[in-house]
């Protein structure tokens, strides 16, 4: 396991989400419960999804691992999220599936020993002497740790530090990457749809 230390400093209230993760859909989808600080109560059963990570479907070859990978990270935890919008979706952090894009960070605390760590697009290792409280980036930690892909569709500003994870994980056969060639979810869905495409014109010959 190698973990992404990632503190994003001081975020205003308004741009940041308290949630508990309920449940872990997919590599890089789940359903959270969010605090809501004006009501003091909880907005339940909301369904997001990374902005910047794609992780194979779960009908793919490695989609059940990197789902159970994800829920060992994340499951039944507090996160804090970033919402991102994107120019596909108008500048509004929701795509097609009305989930909302975010960034996510976890703190909890790390216990004294020896760790692998990515930070600052590089990977290292290091002793934990005492226990500390850490920040770390859930998207990054499931790319260097090799179960998801560095979302092509769209440029952002951290892309060669994530890069540099992927091409990391790459290089030492981590996760999805023991296969030679694993096919990338997006042309897997484009094939999807291809198919359905050629189903419902099929349908329509009859």
């Amino acid at each position: 396991m190698i973990f992404a230390p990632d503190d994003p400093g001081p975020i205003a209230p308004d741009d940041a989400l308290d949630v508990r993760v309920l449940k872990v859909f997919d590599g890089d989808g789940f359903l959270a419960n969010v605090w809501h600080p004006l009501r003091e109560a909880w907005v339940e059963r909301i369904p997001f999804r990374f902005a910047f990570i794609d992780a194979p479907e779960m009908e793919q070859p490695f989609g059940p691992e990197a789902r159970d990978f994800l829920l060992g990270l994340v499951g039944g935890k507090k996160l804090r999220l970033l919402p991102i919008g994107k120019e596909s979706t108008g500048g509004v952090p929701i795509d097609p599936y009305k989930r909302l894009l975010c960034m996510a960070y976890l703190t909890e605390q790390m216990d004294p020993g020896r760790v692998e760590y990515y930070h600052e697009g590089k990977r290292g290792s290091g002793l934990v002497t005492r226990p500390r409280c850490v920040t770390r980036n859930i998207e990054l930690e499931m790319i260097v740790n090799g179960w998801a892909w560095v979302t092509e569709q769209y440029a952002f500003d951290r892309e060669p530090e994530y890069f540099n994870a992927q091409d990391d994980a790459r290089r030492n056969w981590r996760g999805l990457w023991v296969s030679n060639n694993p096919d990338p979810p997006w042309n897997f869905k484009r094939r999807q749809k291809h198919r359905m495409r050629q189903a419902e014109g099929q349908g329509r010959l009859i």
